[in-house]
């Protein structure tokens, strides 16, 4: 660590803060502690990070042993996984996520709604084993209020894997979800509950009604909102 980023103590807090709490660092390790490996993968979860920022916290990361860059095994790229004490950090990440459900978000400024990240934290969350373990099912996301290019999403889930699509998927939708973005924003960070969406109009639903009807059972909500209320 260069003598610029240090605080000069040797309190381990303090040197622990010096690689996990510059600025960006907190939100990379969500993303990659939730799974993600490439870099364009990364990038959704942090649009508003320049690459090149991104590129130097990663190597920082891997410096501190926390990560590991390797070649992709598609053969393109590289990957970046999280090591055994890397992992350590889940409940650092988790503190904090928890802390601020509880006690910092209240009400969404229109800067902080981002339908892209929004939508990329509801495909990773679906719940995958309410459907078939061989079958396409595809939810078709309108938000009514985004920008056009990204007013229309599709989650497909093949064979129980979830994968999020920007442009139409060749598959007729087997559920359609309208809302905007702060509403739909709203029931997955718990603010709102489904049922009180729907009854408002705020929150639509179209489909096979088996869908439909088990909706709430798939769509999974922020994990910190469990996490909070259980504390």
């Amino acid at each position: 660590m260069s003598s610029s980023k240090s605080y000069f103590q040797f309190c381990p807090v303090a040197r622990a803060a010096e690689i996990v709490a510059s600025r960006w660092t907190p939100i990379l390790l969500r993303e990659l502690l939730a799974g993600n490996t490439k870099f364009n993968d990364l990038r959704i979860g942090m649009a508003k990070m320049s690459p090149s920022l991104l590129s130097k916290r990663l190597q920082e990361l891997d410096d501190a042993g926390i990560i590991r860059k390797r070649k992709s095994k598609a053969g393109k790229g590289f990957e970046y996984l999280v090591t055994d004490i890397g992992r350590e950090l889940t409940p650092f990440v988790m503190a904090l996520g928890v802390w601020g459900q509880k006690y910092v978000i209240k009400e969404l400024g229109k800067h902080e709604l981002d339908p892209g990240l929004l939508m990329w934290d509801i495909h990773r969350r679906i719940d995958v084993a309410h459907f078939p373990e061989k079958g396409v099912f595809v939810a078709e996301f309108h938000l009514s209020d985004a920008p056009v290019a990204r007013r229309t999403w599709w989650v497909v889930i093949k064979d129980r894997n979830a994968e999020l699509c920007m442009q139409h998927p060749g598959f007729d939708p087997d559920l359609e979800v309208g809302s905007c973005v702060r509403t739909l924003t709203d029931v997955w960070r718990g603010a709102l509950g489904i049922d009180a969406a729907r009854k408002k109009n705020q929150l639509h639903l179209k489909g096979e009604a088996k869908y439909v009807r088990s909706f709430k059972r798939w769509f999974l909500l922020s994990p910190f909102v469990s996490a909070a209320a259980t504390q």
